[in-house]
């Protein structure tokens, strides 16, 4: 390499100053070999990652504890695109907030290698640049990004966008690890913005979207696009709540205790803008399937592959991540948007599947000896039922438990009523019956006298209810008592007439019971004495 061309690499960011360079060459040329030194040292400042004059204080701490040359090199690369190629800054804009590698302010540039923005053999590389020393941070090409994304801000008051690069995945790579970069800007036009290159000023159609134009056109250079949300894969049911008349195109999510908010694009479902960042192609999703359902939330789980869509992709072990907390709101649009990309709903799979052992199987394991739980596999791996088959056996079986189960006795009655009933009748069958038997026996053994005392109190009974009758149906006050005292002068009369006859005391008369002939009448009647008419009986008088 000459010494003009490593003059003209190593002042190529700044046009004026390599000029000037070359001017004092041409009119001392005896100078020419400490430019050239100058400049070498510059390129090998560039190359080695030289840190800025910041007080150690103020560095990012990286996660390895360290904050010197070589974790920066690691962290901000800078590696040129091609270093046999001139390099050309085709875009420059000045006081960007960054929030990812680092959160900081600096100038974003565009660099060129090559000398037609339009050839194939071209590149180009992003790159940043440290406002207060104007030193370059990082540099890195467009090359190893796989995806680049242009992002609304949510629940902001001002309309902002992130701009989001997502590097390649290269497991096993030695070389520096290229991490995310996300920066913010304002809708509308950039306060410092200069396109050197006139092909790239042509393409941005208005100063609103001048730095999204040039990005897109330089992506498609680098055979990549810049993905952007779109109403027709999905937006969010919920407007943004500080602008209700735009559309919001996130849904709020929490991975783990981070929240963060997921995009569903038209080439994959990102995640952010909180480290970690996750960006899920679509080649690169296995399944999707909800779990936690509830009434005003649920949650999304997203079984992948890592490999970044390679040949050995397959091989890779698959990986689930849960998003939880997502409103029920936004579950319709998101299930459309599953279905329509053909995304595999794996809600139902197997291993989400609760394992069922029913109460029959446990007793028949029990019984063979066989511990619950085990020989499970061995019995799903044999049934060969249909699911219709396995249905029908399960209704059988709630049936044979039904008719075990069933008391003829308890049906149709309430809980203490039955025995009740059941007590009530048996008392009254065994009265009857002992009626029934007192009179039998009284007719065997007294024969006509028993008639002549059972007629006598037939007439009693008949003379009652004629004078309950002529009383204007007025209650009987000792009603209860007289259907007692009638039962006393039934026992009384047959103990009587076998005392006469065997010449010998009732022995079931008890002290303090009265006969018949010694029962007072309740209503002042006529009462039963031997040998006396009864005054109301005519036939007798």
């Amino acid at each position: 390499m000459s010494g003009r061309d490593t003059i003209d690499r190593a002042f190529a960011r700044n046009s004026s100053l390599r000029k000037r360079v070359f001017e004092a060459i041409d009119a001392t040329p005896q100078q020419a070999p400490l430019f050239e030194d100058i400049a070498n040292y510059h390129l090998t400042s560039l190359s080695a990652g030289a840190v800025d004059d910041e007080p150690a204080s103020k560095r990012r701490k990286f996660p390895n504890g360290g904050g010197g040359a070589a974790t920066t090199t690691t962290t901000l690369p800078i590696t040129p695109a091609h270093k046999d190629q001139p390099r050309e800054v085709v875009l420059e804009a000045r006081d960007i907030s960054f929030s990812l590698p680092q959160r900081k302010k600096l100038h974003l540039g565009v660099a060129q290698y090559g000398t037609d923005i339009n050839a194939a053999e071209t590149s180009f590389a992003i790159f940043t640049r440290n406002p207060a020393t104007n030193e370059i941070d990082m540099e890195v090409p467009f090359s190893q990004f796989a995806y680049a994304l242009r992002l609304p801000v949510p629940e902001k008051a001002a309309k902002q966008y992130n701009f989001v690069l997502i590097p390649r995945q290269q497991p096993g790579s030695t070389t520096g690890v290229v991490e995310p970069i996300i920066w913010t800007v304002n809708a509308g036009p950039l306060k410092s913005c200069t396109i050197p290159s006139e092909q790239l000023a042509k393409v941005a159609a208005g100063p609103d979207d001048v730095l999204e134009c040039a990005l897109g056109f330089v992506l498609r250079q680098c055979n990549a696009s810049l993905s952007l949300p779109n109403a027709d894969e999905f937006y969010s049911a919920t407007p943004e709540p500080h602008r209700k008349g735009d559309k919001a195109y996130h849904v709020k999510a929490h991975r783990g205790s981070k929240d963060g908010y997921l995009f569903f694009l038209s080439n994959g479902i990102f995640f952010g803008f909180k480290k970690p960042l996750a960006f899920f192609a679509f080649e690169d999703i296995e399944s999707i399937s909800y779990t936690s359902v509830l009434q005003r939330t649920f949650n999304l789980n997203i079984a992948y592959r890592t490999g970044g869509g390679g040949d050995d992709a397959d091989e890779n072990p698959i990986q689930e991540v849960e998003f939880s907390m997502l409103d029920q709101a936004d579950f319709a649009g998101i299930d459309e948007y599953v279905k329509r990309h053909g995304l595999q709903d794996a809600s139902l799979a197997e291993a989400r599947r609760a394992k069922k052992v029913t109460t029959n199987a446990k007793s028949n394991s029990m019984q063979n000896g066989d511990p619950a739980g085990e020989g499970e596999g061995e019995g799903e791996d044999q049934d060969t039922r249909t699911e219709l088959e396995k249905t029908q056996q399960q209704l059988d079986d709630e049936e044979d438990e039904e008719e075990e189960d069933y008391d003829p006795g308890s049906e149709g009655e309430s809980d203490g009523s039955g025995s009740s009933d059941s007590d009530d009748d048996d008392d009254d069958y065994e009265r009857e019956r002992k009626k029934s038997k007192g009179k039998n026996l009284l007719k065997e053994e007294l024969g006509s006298e028993a008639e002549d005392v059972s007629v006598s109190e037939d007439e009693d009974v008949d003379d009652g209810e004629d004078e309950d009758e002529n009383e204007d149906g007025a209650e009987d006050e000792g009603g209860g008592d007289e259907r007692d005292v009638d039962e006393e002068q039934r026992h009384g009369a047959t103990d009587r007439v076998r005392h006469e006859r065997t010449g010998h005391k009732n022995p079931n008369a008890h002290p303090g019971i009265p006969t018949i002939a010694s029962i007072p009448s309740h209503d002042g009647g006529w009462t039963y004495q031997e040998g006396m008419p009864d005054p109301d009986d005519e036939d007798q008088l």
